[in-house]
């Protein structure tokens, strides 16, 4: 059509050829990279990085990680729950180091009849208590400056890739810069969360709450 639109104006062939060669190199130049360039759909991608990988830095903005949940936790969310032996067997691996981060949705949100929150919060106060597990909470009343509006959950291996879990499969990017722009978005959650005993005593107001809420019904 452009070529067509040059012909009207009645340019030389020559011109014509040196403006269709502006207009693709343009064009070229604006077309997104390829959706699919370092993107994998594998079943099982996760488990195979999660084992090889020395250092994991994971962000849920609504459920339990994978690593953190109860059995419990899993049959009532509809989510795969590791076996108890293998997420132990990671967890307590001392040459191994796990940031989690997650949001203050996650302890608000009770899938089920919400009787099972009250072992995962117990699960999650024992493990931060572990040497080489750093549990953050990000606030949901406190502003969250530089950092990005968490849309979803992510997990980044060392520098090698990242897995985002989605309703029906999981996906794994290991393209550098998609994996250098999740750990900076991580980054920014981790500096806007809190760690530690102000960490464990959202979990356990959490606990509380769910208790009063599980009375009231009762």
């Amino acid at each position: 059509m452009v070529l067509r639109l040059f012909g009207a104006l009645g340019l030389e062939a020559a011109e014509v050829d040196r403006l269709g060669g502006l207009v693709n190199e343009a064009y070229a130049e604006s077309v997104p990279r390829r959706v699919d360039a370092g993107v994998s759909f594998r079943a099982g991608a996760g488990v195979e990085l999660g084992r090889a990988a020395r250092a994991l830095r994971v962000f849920e903005s609504m459920v339990v990680p994978e690593l953190l949940r109860t059995a419990e936790y899993g049959a009532a969310a509809g989510k795969r729950a590791g076996a108890e032996a293998d997420r132990a067997a990671v967890l307590v691996d001392g040459d191994r180091r796990f940031t989690f981060v997650l949001a203050e949705a996650v302890l608000r949100t009770w899938p089920g009849s919400g009787e099972c929150m009250s072992g995962q919060f117990a699960h999650l106060l024992t493990a931060s208590e572990r040497p080489n597990v750093r549990l953050g909470v990000l606030p949901g009343s406190v502003p969250l400056g530089r950092a990005a509006v968490p849309l979803h959950g992510f997990t980044v291996y060392d520098e090698a890739a990242v897995t985002v879990e989605t309703f029906t499969r999981e996906l794994t990017l290991s393209d550098a810069e998609e994996v250098r722009a999740y750990a900076e978005v991580f980054e920014g959650f981790e500096r806007a969360a809190v760690f530690g005993d102000r960490a464990r005593d959202l979990v356990k107001r959490a606990a509380c709450d769910l208790e009063e809420a599980l009375h009231s019904i009762h």
